[in-house]
């Protein structure tokens, strides 16, 4: 008796802590309309650009979308091409990030975190990891120019400035 008096007890524990846990993300995901506000679906390290600043490009249809995918695998060898979700440029956009050339491997950009998108007004900020190589580290001396592709939902801003991780503004759209 007591066994079954335990194990209802944990169950329901159990049942709290998951009732509370599927209630907390349901609640950030409805702040950002249901879904995850920004999401990764490209990254690399040669994305054959010759720009030496960061840079942000909004896309806003496939045609775009094609003709970025392109100039990024222009200098790839063999390279399978690149597998994208389906997109609905109706109510999501495209974000391409560029960190710029760097003279060695070791960059990249990264989307971290689940509050990596703010939206005040007709601006939204992206906050993105810019990673570099330690100091000390043993990397390729080869001319990397690292790029982020992330899927964006379409809201009311009308341009968007991105971030390091320490809040400084790296580039933004125009």
């Amino acid at each position: 008796m007591m066994m079954a008096r335990l194990s209802m007890t944990t169950v329901l524990g159990l049942l709290v802590l998951l009732t509370t846990a599927c209630q907390s993300w349901a609640e950030r995901g409805a702040h950002q309309g249901g879904k995850l506000a920004a999401e990764a679906i490209y990254a690399s390290q040669h994305c054959g650009r010759s720009q030496t600043t960061p840079k942000a490009t909004w896309i806003d249809d496939a045609g775009q979308l094609e003709a970025s995918i392109r100039q990024i695998r222009a200098d790839m060898l063999g390279g399978k091409p690149v597998d994208l979700p389906a997109l609905d440029f109706q109510h999501e956009i495209i974000l391409l990030v560029e960190m710029g050339q760097r003279p060695t491997l070791g960059y990249w950009l990264e989307l971290t975190g689940t509050d990596n998108l703010r939206i005040s007004q007709d601006q939204a900020q992206l906050t993105l990891d810019w990673s570099h190589p330690p100091a000390d580290a043993l990397v390729a001396q080869t001319i990397s120019s690292p790029c982020l592709l992330l899927k964006l939902e379409r809201g009311s801003y009308a341009s968007i400035q991105v971030l390091d991780g320490h809040g400084a503004i790296k580039t933004s759209t125009h």
